[in-house]
């Protein structure tokens, strides 16, 4: 029996404190009533549009939409990978600092043209018949936007490494990584929450609904290593942060007190006793806890303005991390996730990373019942290989591992010579993905399983 699967009834009843037994099934998402004459539902994984299944083809959009103008050219391109090359579905990225500079978590007065065409775009979506969503990158890991004012004002709300340094990026970010909020600090998460809640807010209860899933922070996630310097892995391993010390102690108090999780584990006080937790499993199933708890929040917040809108989580286990600095332990991550509807798997290729993170999320799917919808971030990059083969394999193995959501290819825009994460080159002609594009797309459409989706205009 898969570790993993054998262990994830411990982890969702016991390591989410009294909340619910292990084997508990959440509740299948409901029928969405969007509009009249226009239903969503979530089905065994699938999208369904007036009950017939729709396979999602979305285009990330990472674009400046803090900037008035780019509204008018984002249109313009979702005309394109629409009427062209098949996209019935866009995700526009948004980046809070660029919209809230001072971190009060209000958008800028000097951004409100922006947002107002922020609102034109999804607009536009809804009225073209494609769908739209909205992912909200309020962390500093892998990118993001934390305002660096909120780190100027509140320093406190750092996250601690196991060399008691406010950590920064150090995976992804060089030597100038951005400074790493702490997920358990409650002024960091004030931020975050008041400003997706505002931002949702402001754009108006008809457009909201309207939204076919909103995505938490993008791949949450501690670190996974140190990339810089000596590359110590305590500057990557997270989170000794006083809140998250205060967080630790309440949830000691969940188990029993012969319990290990109560009775064999302290909070560290010094840099070797942090040292020593580095690949504690009762340790990581805390770590794990927190960023459940952390996700979970946030979407909890989003619901608080948008109740019935489908909430997406990057998950980013990898099988190279042996002592589970990015996440903890991924079944206890997984298994305390709620209010979750869709799992977008990161590592996802096969051949690179192995099928451990698919496992992973369908072990758990299956043995706590969550109903999840299961895809992937990033199922394609402009910067990845052309190599047909390659990508027929990656993209059948979605379909053999996932339940057949949709697929995510990013970053969709037409300026591949300066910027190669964009797929497509100034004649929309891509070397990534020309294997499923023009008179592809009807077989892999055949062999996904689908109906062929024709976007029909709304009001």
């Amino acid at each position: 029996m898969n570790a993993l699967l054998s262990i994830a009834a411990l982890s969702a009843g016991i390591l989410a404190g009294s909340t619910a037994p292990a084997r508990r099934a959440t509740s299948q998402p409901g029928v969405r009533q969007v509009e009249p004459g226009e239903t969503w539902e979530i089905r065994n994984g699938r999208f369904y549009r007036n009950g017939q299944w729709v396979f999602l083809k979305t285009g990330k959009l990472l674009r400046a939409f803090e900037q008035a103008e780019a509204a008018e050219q984002v249109i313009a391109d979702i005309e394109v990978l629409v009427d062209r090359l098949n996209y019935n579905s866009f995700s526009l990225n948004v980046y809070p600092d660029a919209f809230d500079a001072d971190g009060d978590g209000r958008v800028d007065r000097n951004r409100q043209a922006a947002y107002l065409n922020l609102g034109r775009i999804l607009d536009h979506c809804w009225r073209r018949g494609v769908f739209c969503a909205l992912s909200f990158e309020t962390y500093n890991v892998g990118g993001g936007g934390t305002p660096a004012a909120l780190f100027s004002r509140h320093p406190e709300i750092a996250a601690i490494n196991a060399l008691g340094e406010p950590a920064r990026d150090v995976e992804y970010g060089g030597e100038q990584g951005k400074p790493v909020p702490s997920v358990f600090h409650p002024l960091y998460l004030r931020w975050s929450r008041d400003f997706i809640r505002s931002f949702l807010e402001g754009l108006g209860r008809q457009r909201t609904q309207r939204l076919l899933f909103i995505e938490t922070t993008v791949e949450p996630q501690y670190l996974g290593r140190c990339s810089i310097g000596d590359k110590d892995p305590r500057r990557a391993f997270l989170d000794f942060n006083e809140a998250a010390r205060t967080t630790f102690e309440k949830w000691q108090q969940s188990f029993p007190p012969d319990d290990p999780h109560r009775s064999s584990l302290k909070w560290p006080r010094t840099t070797d006793e942090r040292s020593q937790l580095l690949g504690n499993r009762l340790f990581n199933d805390f770590r794990a806890w927190g960023l459940a708890n952390w996700v979970s929040g946030d979407a909890q917040a989003i619901r608080s303005v948008v109740p019935q809108v489908y909430i997406a989580v990057d998950y980013n286990g990898r099988f190279d991390d042996e002592r589970k600095l990015r996440l903890g332990s991924p079944e206890v991550f997984l298994g305390n996730l709620k209010g979750v509807d869709i799992i977008q798997i990161a590592p996802h290729v096969v051949n690179v990373w192995t099928p451990s993170s698919w496992d992973d999320v369908v072990a758990v799917n299956k043995e706590s019942g969550k109903h999840w919808a299961i895809s992937e971030h990033m199922t394609g990059t402009g910067s990845w290989g052309q190599d047909d083969t390659e990508m027929t394999t990656i993209l059948e193995t979605t379909l053999t591992h996932g339940t057949r959501w949709g697929w995510e290819f990013v970053n969709a825009g037409n300026r591949h010579a300066v910027d190669d994460y964009q797929l497509y080159d100034e004649n929309w002609k891509s070397r990534t993905l020309d294997v499923i594009e023009g008179d592809n797309w009807p077989a892999w459409v055949k062999k996904i399983g689908a109906p062929p989706f024709v976007p029909r205009p709304r009001r």
